[in-house]
């Protein structure tokens, strides 16, 4: 038996899971094709804004893991539906920091985009990760956040796993805007916050008991999935070690070195 019989749907994160940067962890894509072939539920959750669903769908097909751009759902979707759901943005401003997955939900969301001095008026500020970023950018958002804009963020990962090094994340430049505006977002949308994941079992049409998540982050993805009342498997092929278990508090249902060891 393994888990593969235990459960029909599977929330999967990317970085640290399938690959570290442009480089694929053993196996995993051999597990997603078993998946596949048993007609196994699957979505790719992932706090990366950077990206847009097509840009993922070519990167993993270039790692041979086809898959289309229903299977992905990325923070910047979370974001941008939960702006539908709770604010009015007909004429409204938005300056963000981010790249293409960002730029493309905000502006699916019907809202202007703004840059340079302009930027200090938006009606919203939208931080995700951006490998961009400048004083520039900064300034005018933080500016911006004490004007008083609306202050979202896609999620507060403070580090991005590469496969040598670890880089600064989205939640880095998150701190920078906040000590910078000295207020915290209105919502930080990604996981850890529960939000992303009760949209992908919408969206695969799953119940909690017939889903598992699966991540590398204790801190984000595990205690997303606790607290959405999924079962929670930590693969270690990321950020998170097996000792971090104990120090966080945050307790997986459970614990393989990757994502290949599941078959």
């Amino acid at each position: 038996m393994s888990l593969l019989d235990d459960y029909s749907a599977f929330l999967i994160d990317l970085d640290g899971v399938i690959y570290r940067g442009k480089v694929p962890v053993p196996r995993a894509g051999g597990v997603i094709a078993v998946m596949q072939s048993r007609g196994l539920d699957i979505l790719f959750l992932t706090n990366n804004s950077s990206a847009t669903p097509e840009m993922y769908v070519r990167k993993l097909d270039g790692m041979g893991i086809e898959v289309e751009a229903a299977n992905i759902m990325n923070s910047a979707q979370a974001l941008s539906r939960y702006i539908e759901e709770n604010y009015s943005t007909e004429g409204k401003t938005c300056f963000l920091l981010g790249e293409a997955g960002l730029e493309q939900e905000m502006e699916n969301a019907g809202m202007k985009l703004l840059a340079g001095d302009a930027a200090k008026h938006a009606d919203f500020v939208i931080v995700g990760w951006d490998r961009n970023i400048d004083y520039e950018k900064l300034k005018n958002a933080s500016v911006a956040v004490r004007n008083g804009a609306v202050y979202l963020v896609t999620n507060k990962d403070a580090t991005y796993p590469m496969p040598d090094e670890v880089w600064p994340g989205a939640g880095a430049i998150v701190a920078a805007v906040t000590a910078a505006a000295g207020r915290e977002p209105d919502r930080s949308i990604g996981k850890p916050d529960p939000y992303m994941v009760r949209l992908g079992l919408e969206r695969l049409g799953a119940k909690e008991k017939e889903a598992l998540m699966i991540g590398d982050r204790l801190e984000t993805d595990i205690e997303a999935g606790n607290a959405a009342g999924v079962d929670t498997l930590l693969v270690l092929s990321g950020i998170s070690a097996r000792e971090d278990i104990e120090s966080s508090g945050i307790t997986p249902t459970y614990v393989l070195d990757s994502l290949g060891s599941m078959l």
